[in-house]
Parts: C-alpha cells; sequence; structure tokens
C-alpha cells in the first residue's frame, strides 16, 4: 500500500468505498501486456511508476519489480501483521542466514508472537529488496505495518521487491534460504521498460463466420453478419454477447462484447462469405461504446473511457491506456455507461444510468476533452439512457427509456446543461458526501424540463437504443435523416426532425425490418456508406420474444425503387407530409386518406404514464384530430391537411392509406411530437410542462386510480 505525503495515515474523509482512488493520491495510466506479463503506469505524488507484479518460480512469494521515476519521497508499505513485536524484526538468526534491516537483499521482517509462547514466532510478513537500493530503508509503525522508505530522487530507480507471509521460524528460514539462493549470482532486476512494445499475440487463431444476405429486391434490404461460436465453440471461450461496433476508414469492423472482449472483423464486404474475426483485447469492464479515432479504437466501460494501442502491429492490444476515469462507480447491476458518440471538435461523449444507481453523476452526459485531460456533466436527468447519436452541428442526441418519473420512451436532442425529467437525478446535489442516497420520496421534482424531440408509445418502442445521423449519399433517399434503434424490439426507425423558433421536434417511422437481437448501437462504414447495427438481448422481459444473446446486421440499400414519406412538418394551421413520389389527386385530397389521434404523457411518480386526452380535461384516452381539408402540393409530392387549432401535444399518431399516382397503393404509420406551433398562438410544450407538473402533484393519487 502506497502512502501519501511521506505517511500511510493521510486523511480519508468524503471518500466512496469503491471506485478509482483520487489522482492527488494515485493517476492510473493504464496497464501494458507483453506475453504472460502485464506492467501497470500509474504515479504516486507526481512520480511516475512502472511496476511489473510476478510470482517467482520455485517459492510462493509475490515479486514486484518498480522502475521509479524522479520524485519526492515515497513511502511504501508490503505487509502488515496484528500484534506485532520490533524485537522480531532484525534480529533472528540460523544456519548462518542473518535476518535483519539494512542492506541491499538482506530481509526485513515483521512478527507477532506466537499464540504458545510470546518468545516464539507467530504469523509474520517479510521481504527483501535489490536493484538501486541507495538511501532505501526499512521500517516498522505504530499500526503494524512492514514500510519500505524510497527516498526523494533526481534520477529513476530500478528495484525488485519480494514479499512473503508465513507462520514460525521455520516457514521464516525457508524463504530466507530461497532469497540467498537467488542472489547467489543474481542480475539486477529485469527493467519493466522491457515489456512496453508488445510481445507474441496471446490469441492468434482466426474465428471465421459467414454472413447472410437479405431480399434483393427490397429498396432497404437486412443482411445478417454471422457471429462465430459462443462458448466451447470457439478456443477462447468466449461469449458473443455483442455490444457495441465501429469501424475503421478500410471498412475493418470493431466489435465490442458485454463480458470485455474487443474484436476486429476483416471481410466485412458487399459477400459477407469470409468474416474473419481477431481478438484484439480482452478484460475490460462492461464495454457498451466503442469508436475509433486517428487509427485508435476508444472504448466506453463501466468505469472509464479505455484507450487502445497495438505497438507492434500483430493485431492485438499492448497497452490499454486509462484515457479518462469515472471520478465514481456504481455497485448497482443498472449503473451501465453507455456509448461513446464524437463531436466535430473531438469531444467525446457517453451517458450514465440514473435508475437503480448511486454514483455523484447518475443519469448524466460527460463530455471528455479530446486528449482525455478534462472531463465535465453536459446535461443530466436520465434514467436509463441505452443509446446516443450526434447531430451534424454537433449536438448529442440520447434515448431514454419508460419508467418512474419517465412517462415514456423518447429521443432528446441535448443541450448544455439541459435536464432531461428524471426527478431522481434532479437530488443528486443532496446527496451525502459519503455518497449515501437521500430519501426520493421527498424529493420536490422542478417545475418543467427539456422535451424530447419524440415520444413513442410502449407497442412502438419499449426499451429505446443509440441514434445514428446518416450522411452518405450511397444510403440511398433516406440518406440525411437521424437514425433510431430499439433494444426491446430490435426494430430500426428514422425521423425527419423539424425546428420551429428554436424548438426541436421529430416525426418517426419503423422499417419493416426484424433483426434477430435488440439492437442499441448503429454506425456507418466509411467503406461501403451502409448501416451497421448491434445490440443484445438483455432484460426482454416486455420486449420480443425470441431475441439472440448478440447478433449483427448490415440495413443496405439496394438502389431499387421505393416509396417513401420524407418529411413531415408542423404548420401554424396543419400538418404537411412529404413524399419521394407523385400522389394520386383523387386520395390525396380525400381527408379519409388520412387517421390522426393525438394524446398526452404524465410527467409523475408513476412508472410510465397513461394517455390522457388533451381536449377532456385529463380523463384516459385519445381525441380524433379533425382534418378539415386535404390540399395535393403544387409537386404533385406532398399534401396538407388543414387543422385548425392544432396545439403542442406530447403524441399523434397517423396512420395513410393513400394510393401513388402510378395506382400504388401505399400504407404506413409515422408518429409525432408537437413541442410547438409556428406562428406563436401556443405556448411551447416545454412553456405547458409548468401547468402540468402542479396539476400532477395535485392529482396524483386519482391519477394512479385511474391508471390501474
Amino acid at each position: 500500500r502506497w502512502g501519501h505525503e511521506e505517511t500511510l495515515a493521510y486523511p480519508r474523509e468524503h471518500l466512496l468505498p469503491r471506485g478509482p482512488m483520487p489522482s492527488k493520491w494515485m493517476h492510473y495510466n493504464g496497464h501494458y501486456l507483453h506475453d504472460d506479463k502485464v506492467v501497470l503506469s500509474y504515479t504516486i505524488d507526481q512520480r511516475e511508476i512502472l511496476e511489473l507484479p510476478d510470482a517467482p518460480s520455485g517459492f510462493p512469494a509475490v515479486q514486484h519489480t518498480l522502475r521509479i521515476g524522479p520524485g519526492k519521497k515515497l513511502i511504501l508499505a508490503v505487509g502488515s501483521v496484528s500484534n506485532s513485536k520490533s524485537d522480531f524484526s532484525g534480529n533472528l538468526k540460523a544456519d548462518s542466514v542473518e535476518l535483519k534491516l539494512g542492506e541491499e537483499g538482506e530481509l526485513a521482517v515483521l512478527g507477532s508472537p506466537s499464540a504458545d509462547h510470546e518468545d516464539v514466532l507467530g504469523k509474520f510478513v517479510a521481504a527483501a529488496v535489490w536493484g538501486d537500493t541507495d538511501g532505501l530503508t526499512w521500517s516498522w509503525n505504530e499500526e503494524n505495518n512492514l514500510v519500505l522508505e524510497i527516498p526523494e530522487d533526481d534520477e529513476e530507480l530500478l528495484i525488485q521487491v519480494v514479499r512473503y507471509a508465513g507462520t514460525g521460524e521455520g516457514s521464516l528460514f525457508s524463504f530466507a534460504n530461497f532469497l540467498r539462493s537467488r542472489k547467489l549470482g543474481r542480475e539486477a532486476p529485469l527493467d519493466p521498460h522491457s515489456f512496453l512494445t508488445g510481445g507474441d499475440p496471446l490469441w492468434s487463431e482466426i474465428l471465421e463466420s459467414s454472413g447472410e444476405l437479405g431480399d434483393p429486391s427490397l429498396a432497404y434490404t437486412m443482411d445478417t453478419l454471422t457471429l462465430p461460436p459462443n462458448d466451447a465453440g470457439n478456443p477462447y471461450n468466449a461469449w458473443f454477447r455483442t455490444s457495441a461496433l465501429a469501424f475503421f476508414p478500410d471498412g475493418r469492423m470493431v466489435v465490442t462484447t458485454h463480458g470485455g472482449d474487443v474484436w476486429i472483423v476483416d471481410g466485412v464486404d458487399a459477400s459477407l462469405e469470409n468474416l474473419r474475426w481477431k481478438r484484439y483485447a480482452a478484460g475490460l469492464y462492461e464495454p457498451f461504446g466503442v469508436l475509433v479515432v486517428d487509427g485508435l479504437v476508444y472504448v466506453t466501460c463501466k468505469d472509464r473511457l479505455t484507450r487502445l494501442h497495438d505497438f507492434n502491429g500483430d493485431g492485438e492490444a499492448d497497452f490499454y491506456e486509462s484515457f479518462s476515469a469515472d471520478d465514481d462507480v456504481s455497485t448497482f447491476f443498472h449503473a451501465f455507461n453507455f456509448d461513446l458518440q464524437r463531436d466535430p471538435d473531438g469531444n467525446l461523449y457517453y451517458a450514465k444510468a440514473g435508475m437503480y444507481t448511486d454514483y455523484r453523476e447518475a443519469g448524466s452526459i460527460m463530455k471528455i476533452s479530446p486528449d482525455g485531460k478534462t472531463r465535465e456533466i453536459y446535461s443530466t436527468g436520465l434514467r436509463t439512457p441505452n443509446g446516443m447519436g450526434m447531430m451534424p452541428d454537433g449536438r448529442p442526441t440520447v434515448s431514454d427509456n419508460q419508467g418512474t418519473w419517465m412517462p415514456a420512451s423518447k429521443i432528446s436532442i441535448v443541450e448544455p446543461g439541459g435536464y432531461y425529467g428524471y426527478v431522481q437525478d434532479h437530488a443528486n446535489p443532496n446527496w451525502a458526501p459519503d455518497g449515501g442516497a437521500i430519501d426520493h420520496t421527498k424529493v420536490v421534482p422542478p417545475s418543467t424540463f427539456d422535451q424530447p424531440i419524440i415520444w413513442m408509445p410502449q407497442e412502438f418502442d419499449n426499451s429505446s437504443g443509440g441514434q445514428l445521423f446518416v450522411d452518405d449519399p450511397r444510403w440511398g433517399p433516406l440518406s440525411g435523416k437521424l437514425l433510431h434503434t430499439s433494444f426491446g424490439k430490435g426494430w430500426l426507425y428514422y425521423t425527419m426532425i423539424q425546428e420551429v423558433d428554436g424548438t426541436d421536434q421529430a416525426a418517426i417511422v419503423k422499417f419493416d425490418f426484424d433483426a434477430s437481437t435488440g439492437i442499441h448501437r448503429a454506425q456507418l462504414n466509411p467503406a461501403d456508406g451502409q448501416v451497421y447495427a448491434t445490440g443484445l438481448n438483455g432484460w426482454n422481459g416486455g420486449g420480443r420474444l425470441g431475441l439472440a444473446q448478440g447478433g449483427i446486421h448490415r440495413f443496405r440499400y439496394t438502389g431499387e425503387p421505393t416509396k417513401l414519406l420524407t418529411n413531415v412538418s408542423v404548420e401554424e394551421n396543419g400538418i404537411r407530409l412529404e413524399f419521394n413520389f407523385p400522389l394520386s389527386p383523387e386520395a390525396a385530397t380525400n381527408v379519409e386518406s388520412y387517421q390522426l389521434e393525438q394524446w398526452n404523457y404524465l410527467w409523475s411518480t408513476n412508472y410510465g404514464s397513461s394517455q390522457y386526452s388533451l381536449e377532456n380535461d385529463w380523463k384516459l384516452g385519445h381525441d380524433k384530430v379533425e382534418i378539415q381539408k386535404a390540399t395535393l402540393g403544387s409537386d404533385g409530392k406532398s399534401a396538407f391537411l388543414l387543422i385548425p387549432g392544432i396545439q403542442p401535444v406530447n403524441q399523434v399518431q397517423l396512420d395513410l392509406d393513400l394510393l401513388a399516382a402510378d395506382g400504388d397503393s401505399f400504407e404506413e404509420q409515422a408518429y409525432l411530437t408537437i413541442n410547438a406551433v409556428p406562428g406563436g398562438a401556443h405556448p411551447t410544450m416545454k412553456e405547458l410542462m409548468v401547468e402540468r407538473s402542479e396539476f400532477a402533484i395535485q392529482n396524483d393519487t386519482r391519477l394512479k386510480a385511474e391508471a390501474k
């Protein structure tokens, strides 16, 4: 155990019982892999240290080889013994092996009396140090620690500490004889610097699989990238619960798994016939986000962002760099760090779960500087934000899922300092300094929160994943749209976003695909311009049954013609619909071709929300939206629905039953959220929330009863 400021008794007030130590004491840089060796890189009191832990052959001791950079004095406790006596330190002799403090290689001992006789050695710890030992001294303290003192130095030191714990003089002398045999003809300690550039591959076997192509007659089709065999079906006993993916510029795919692997996949081409999987890294802590930046793989783990380096080019990570560590790591099962996004300036973002967590940054989006040196809370109020995206202008997007203080699943465009509605997170500043949680039943909710661009009913998306803005023309007529994924349903959607005087809102449409697993991460492959998505089945309690433990799909534009609803926008007195094909004038101007219903959600302590009438004083149910007139646009590819008195509402369901000009039928369903109506005749939904939250508090008992 390292000391701080030359003492082991440094104050520990306001520390949580888990997570990293404060960086003023220890800053962890990461670890290097080299064959069966690992080198830890960290600083103690700003003094750089490389540590090679090992087990020497021939004796059950623990060995630490340390390269210590220049800096101030350090204190290292190598072990402790309860009820120790200094009489057992430095004055024992046997078989001409002297046990004392001081010179290089000689033994330091701290022991306690035997239970049978106070003059007989009982339990003990013993240690020796080799290498650059000038000025190093052994000591013990009142807290029963055996301590190595390392003096201030302007030069690097290379030392090796060997330590052992046992009982009785016989065990101690065995250790002493082992050390004496090693010392004879001994060379200088191994240098950790020798193990920083990578060794031989640890996972040389390549796993293979092949993909299955979707229906080529469809304009958008779903291909499947088959995973390698799970568990005992592969040589590494690896479980392919796929959690995130990314791409190198040349099209090689990076795939992470829930269990901590990173794989690089070659052969992601048009045919998918020969997919080759190379294990790149392992042992990461529940990774749920990944990006490739300037040729390096960045991974979002439950405790930190890790950056992986392959120094010798053998296709395996040699250095697991701690790029940006969380200040606190929750012990709750639900406390994931979700996704990884990058803005045009190079800043990185990921989302932290709020529900069932107890860390200080719960329900936040974290923003990390491009160099990883600074981090900040970008926004708050998230419950289970299993997925993010990034708009072209650098604004992140994030999803959330139905639950307490979360009426329904939703997608938000996130602003700095934004608050997104999960009230328990709102209470975080009141948490006790030791990390204890407050009584949430006494939390006073804020009067409003930043509204999502789209709410989604439970039957449409019961557990949201991440988003992807597609800006590659190779993806066809839906390039330029923000896509959305469903973890609970295994579905893919596209959105149509509208901005009204600074307020964003959207409509959303589902693709006719059923993925094999719950998808929550989507990425564009720069090599082919197509969309790839991955995920796992997760909880799946109310999702689509039969979802696989993991899976990867390619959503591919084939170039075949297709008819699409391409835009939905709210106007001052109605809704305008745009298509990529000419409409039949008769069908387009028939109001019976369009069916609209609307309802509101209630933001309250309830788990989710019932659907409430906008017109009938918060009674359960929907309102039918009356269309006074439907008009065909001058381009023949749009229709305007005249709806006098249109106003902000959480949810509009739009069902279309139209004909194209060529006689083909066209049916589609879209959901809208109206946060603002152009013209300013109505307050925005965020403004309306003040009145609605007061109503929810006053009518909490009645509304809960009605919901049941």
